[in-house]
This record gives structure tokens, C-alpha cells and sequence, in this order.
């Protein structure tokens, strides 16, 4: 049964989506604003970082490294134990986890009273924050319609950009209070605003149908289903009725099997799931987005910029990131998520490579007479890099990790995708003051390795999923047998309430219908009326 994405879009859905997506503010916010902390002098002297002289101490870089770092190491935890929750009691009580533990951690932070409580409760943000990385893709793809998907769930790509942007405001904001501790705490305590919105978007939000159905409360999912649609248009009605009875269908059959995480590196097409999404994920914080996002104010004091300007060059930098993921979320499903992907990593190759050549040749050191053309353009490198990574890398990344795993092994299989991207930040931001203070711009060298080794395979290997209904997204990789009931297979009937549907097999379940080409077809009618 083939219908328009104009047939699959209602405001009432698409607005869902969109809260939903703002919660990933709970993420991004806390993530980045560290790196507005780094520019505020305030935080060193608080912080007992800096010598008698206003030098920094010996052990200052690897403090920064772990205050940094430790968001991450806290990340990983959160992952897990959010899909845990996610899984076993719903995605909205997963999101709730997120938004009470970001609410704790963050208090903790705005008032910690010294280097240990700053980096304690640092660890409990991190666990905040990336599990809404986990969760909120997730949940919005199993609400979106396959149409709208990439827009629906790339929305939480230009979420995460705002985080990032309202961060770099912040501490802009912050840098001029009269209050020295202010400048630094001041971010940080509006940080609760993001973490506490979660709890208000749940009151209106609804489980996830494929949740539901996975946990056998079938009237539940079918009244999501149908008040998701709203139902107002007969295209509507033939596509939220053929839709839940493939969604059902499906998750009959996926219910019958193993959820473990073996089973993931045991079954080859698995496997190559977690390789595909694991290994994006890697390349994705190998452009070095985060280490230039909390870093940006000492790569920007590097090229020779006072501290209002490095605070004013961030907050134009990761706005540049929030038109990129706009525009990105606008166009996926249009242009696919593949040559989205694909661009996405070769332009951040050729931005870090001019990003790279134009700071050896022009700021290592700056010189006395500067060539401020030189440093422009560096400058203008890094906001070409961001917009094109946000466009391409950021969205297309996340609305790809979201939707090609099963419905039994989703939450698993983001659970290791996720844990990916934190580690990777992990390393990257733990050794980046160090790498920087000691060899400079060749660490830019690092980057551009990975990511042009990275562009190779990804042209090759990744697959096309547009458009493709979650409960088909097996057979791109060869487990046809896998897929029930396909959505071309399902026809609208004689009257309204009819669809007629041509039933596949799917190994494991007992149908009526016949797979064999040749044999004949089964044909079954059913009634899906109000």
C-alpha cells in the first residue's frame, strides 16, 4: 500500500516529534557548556588552577582533560542503564530517568565547591545527558511515519544544535556579570531548565506503539496508532490501519526472538548492523567535532582572539551548526540518508585539512604583525565545518542509528552505537588540551586520517533506508524471510474499513499464506474499524 508523505503528515504528530526532540537541550546543553567554562578566567581561580603568576599549573591541562572527559565516562553508564529502562519499561520512563538524574547531577554541578565535587557530579550529568542521545532517537523513529521519518527524527539533530547554541549564548551571556563565581555557575544552573523539560513534554507524549505491541498491550499501541493519525482523511485512515497491522504482525514474530546481546555478534546480518552503526559512530566524533565544540575557545585564543572573542566567535560557530542540522532535517528524506552521509564526512575532510594547513602556516605561533586574512579564514574553516557536519554527519548519522535494528534488539543496538560516539569523545576530549598544548595543529593530522580512511568505507558499505518502514528494514540486509507482511502487500478493501493483505513467511511463524513463487497466494481480509 503506497502513500505520499502529504498522506502521512498531520501537526498534532509532527509536534510530538518536535518535543521530543527538544529534550535532546538535555544532552547537548550540559555537553557543551563546559567549553564556555574553559574561557571564563573566573573558574580557573575558583578552581585553584593557576599559579600565584595567573600561570597554569602542571597539572591544570590534565584537570581540564578529566572535567571534561568524566562527562563522557558518566555517558557510558547512562547509556546502558537508560536502554535498560527503555526496554524493560518503556521509552518514556527511560526519558523520565534521564530528565530526574540530569536534574541531581546538574544541581550538583552549579554547586560544587571545589576540583572533586565538580567532577563527580560531572560523571552524574554524563549519564544524564548521553542517555537522551539513546532514547529520544529511538522513541521519535518508532512514532514517525516512514515518509517523514528522516525529518521527524533528524529534528533531534537541530535539537541538539540549539543545546549547543543556547550553551555558547549562555556563557556569553554569563562573561558579563560583576559576580566573578556567577560567570561560570550562572550557565550551568539554566542547565536545569533543559534537563527538567523532558518531564513536561511526558505528560503529553505517547508510549511507543512497537513498545506496547513488544510488551503484548495491543489496544494500547492501536489507539497511539490511530490518535497519532488523528484519522481525519480516508489516506489517513487506510495508512494508520495498514501500518499498525504491519507493526503488529511484525512484532508477533520479532517477540519469538532472542534479545540478547550475543545474539547481535552471533547473527551475521546483526553483526553487520552493530559494524555499520558503531563504526559511523566512531567516524562521526573523528572529524572532531567535540574536541573543536569544547575546545573552540582555546583553538579560537590559539589564533590570537581575546576571550569575548573566542566566547563570540563559539556562539557564531555553533550557530552556523544549528542552520546545518535544520537544513539537513529538511532535506533527508528527500535526498536520502546515504549521500547525506557520504558528503557530510567528505566535507569535514576538506574543512579540518584547510583548518589544519592555515593554522601551521599562519599560527604556530601567531606573529607579532598577524595576517588577520589568514586567521579569518581559519575561522571561517571551522564554521563551514560545523554547518556541513550538522547537515550531514549530525542527522543523517542519528535518524540511520535509529532505525535499521529490529524491534526486539533496537534499544540494544543504540545502547552500542551510543556507547560508541561517548568513548570515542571520551579519548578525544581526555588528551585534546594535551595534544594541543604539546604538538599543536598537527593533532588536526589525527583527524584527517581517520576521517578520509572513514569516507572510503562508508561510500561502499552503508546502505540506503529512506522511506523504508521500520518492519522492512531487514531486508535490506538480506533477512527477507524476516519480514512478515511488506507494505505493498497491503491493499485497501472493498469498503473503508477492510485492507486485504498478502501474508509472507517469516521463519519461525506458522501462516496461512505461501511464500514459493508459483504457488498459490493467500489472500486475507481484515477488519480494522473503530
Amino acid at each position: 500500500m503506497e502513500v505520499k508523505a502529504r498522506d502521512q503528515w498531520n501537526w498534532r504528530h509532527f509536534l510530538i516529534c518536535l518535543a521530543l526532540a527538544m529534550g535532546m537541550l538535555g544532552f547537548s546543553y550540559p555537553a557543551s557548556i563546559i567549553g564556555t567554562t574553559l574561557a571564563q578566567p573566573s573558574f580557573y581561580i575558583y578552581m585553584n588552577l593557576l599559579t600565584p603568576e595567573g600561570l597554569p599549573k602542571s597539572n591544570t591541562a590534565s584537570l581540564i582533560g578529566a572535567m571534561s572527559g568524566v562527562f563522557q565516562a558518566g555517558g557510558v553508564f547512562g547509556i546502558f542503564i537508560t536502554t535498560y529502562i527503555m526496554e524493560k519499561w518503556g521509552r518514556k520512563v527511560g526519558t523520565i530517568f534521564c530528565a530526574v538524574t540530569g536534574l541531581v547531577g546538574g544541581a550538583l554541578v552549579v554547586a560544587a565547591q571545589n576540583q572533586a565535587m565538580f567532577i563527580v557530579f560531572k560523571f552524574v550529568a554524563g549519564m544524564s545527558s548521553w542517555g537522551y542521545v539513546a532514547v529520544i532517537p529511538v522513541y521519535t523513529a518508532e512514532l514517525a511515519p516512514p515518509a517523514l521519518r528522516g525529518l521527524f527524527v533528524g529534528m533531534a539533530g537541530f535539537g541538539i544544535a540549539m543545546g549547543y547554541a543556547l550553551a555558547t549564548y549562555m556563557g556569553l551571556a554569563f562573561y558579563h556579570s560583576t559576580n566573578p563565581t556567577t560567570q561560570w555557575r550562572g550557565p550551568y544552573g539554566v542547565s536545569l531548565i533543559f534537563s527538567g523539560f523532558p518531564l513536561f513534554v511526558m505528560l503529553f507524549c505517547p508510549e511507543s506503539p512497537r513498545w506496547l505491541l513488544m510488551a503484548n498491550r495491543v489496544d494500547d499501541a492501536k489507539k497511539v496508532v490511530r490518535n497519532l493519525h488523528q484519522l481525519s482523511r480516508h489516506e489517513e485512515h487506510h495508512f494508520a490501519m495498514a501500518e499498525f497491522y504491519q507493526m503488529q504482525k511484525q512484532i508477533e514474530y520479532d517477540r519469538s526472538l532472542n534479545p540478547s546481546y550475543w545474539q547481535m555478534f552471533k547473527r551475521p546480518s546483526y553483526r553487520k548492523r552493530v559494524l555499520m552503526t558503531f563504526g559511523y559512530a566512531v567516524l562521526g566524533q573523528s572529524t572532531a567535532v567535540l574536541v573543536i565544540n569544547n575546545y573552540g575557545t582555546i583553538i579560537f585564543n590559539t589564533l590570537g582572539y581575546d576571550t569575548e572573542h573566542q566566547l563570540i566567535f563559539q556562539c557564531g560557530w555553533i550557530t552556523c551548526g544549528v542552520a546545518g542540522n535544520l537544513t539537513g532535517a529538511l532535506v533527508l528524506d528527500k535526498i536520502g540518508r546515504k549521500p547525506l552521509m557520504v558528503a557530510g564526512v567528505a566535507g569535514c575532510l576538506i574543512c579540518l585539512c584547510v583548518e589544519a594547513a592555515l593554522v601551521a602556516s599562519y599560527a604556530d605561533p601567531v606573529p607579532a604583525v598577524p595576517n588577520k586574512a589568514a586567521l579569518r579564514a581559519a575561522v571561517a574553516a571551522i564554521y563551514i565545518f560545523i554547518y556541513i557536519y550538522g547537515c550531514g554527519v549530525d542527522v543523517a548519522g542519528f535518524t540511520f542509528f535509529s532505525e535499521i535494528y529490529p524491534n526486539h534488539l533496537r534499544a540494544k543496538g543504540m545502547a552500542i552505537t551510543v556507547s560508541g560516539m561517548c568513548l570515542t569523545s571520551l579519548i578525544y576530549l581526555q588528551v585534546a588540551t594535551t595534544a594541543f598544548a604539546n604538538i599543536g595543529w598537527k593533532f588536526y593530522l589525527v583527524f584527517i586520517c581517520v576521517c578520509a580512511v572513514g569516507l572510503v568505507l562508508v561510500s561502499i558499505l552503508l546502505p540506503e533506508t529512506k522511506g523504508v518502514p521500520l518492519e522492512e528494514i531487514a531486508a535490506i540486509f538480506g533477512d527477507q524471510d524476516e519480514v512478515v507482511v511488506f507494505s505493498e502487500d497491503i491493499q485497501v478493501g472493498a469498503n473503508d474499513d477492510e485492507l486485504v493483505v498478502k501474508e509472507h513467511h517469516a521463519k519461525g511463524v506458522a501462516t496461512e499464506s505461501l511464500k514459493d513463487e508459483g504457488a498459490p497466494t493467500h489472500r486475507e481480509t481484515i477488519v480494522l474499524s473503530a
